[in-house]
């Protein structure tokens, strides 16, 4: 009977659980950048979705022949007068419209050395 009881409960509160596709679709990946600019003292913020508005937003910061290549991991470029910061993201929106996100999860990139006995002649 107290089995009973449990799997009746847990149930019910499955059954209030959110839907799992609603979940994924609300969720997509994106970019966040964010820039500082030391020359106007000004910080800019942006959350997008293609890779077009990535080089967009990063030829309009830095007019040089460097390309935005390929995003893995995070990366920060400064310049002096601009700090770049721009990482791989899942993007969501709340329910009153806004973008949000969430930064993946990379793995370490650092491997423990093992400890090895110096050789001795």
């Amino acid at each position: 009977m107290k089995h009973l009881g449990i799997l009746i409960i847990s149930m019910a509160f499955l059954s209030f659980r959110p839907i799992s596709e609603k979940v994924e679709n609300n969720a997509r990946p994106g970019f966040y950048i964010s820039v500082e600019d030391f020359t106007d003292r000004s910080n800019h913020e942006y959350i997008v979705e293609s890779k077009d508005s990535v080089n967009i937003i990063f030829e309009q910061f830095f007019s040089s022949e460097l390309a935005l290549g390929n995003v893995d991991r995070p990366i920060t470029i400064f310049n002096g007068k601009r700090n770049f910061y721009i990482a791989r993201v899942t993007v969501s929106e709340k329910p009153n419209g806004e973008l949000s996100f969430r930064h993946l999860k990379y793995p370490n990139v650092y491997v423990k050395r093992l400890k090895l006995t110096p050789a001795v002649f």
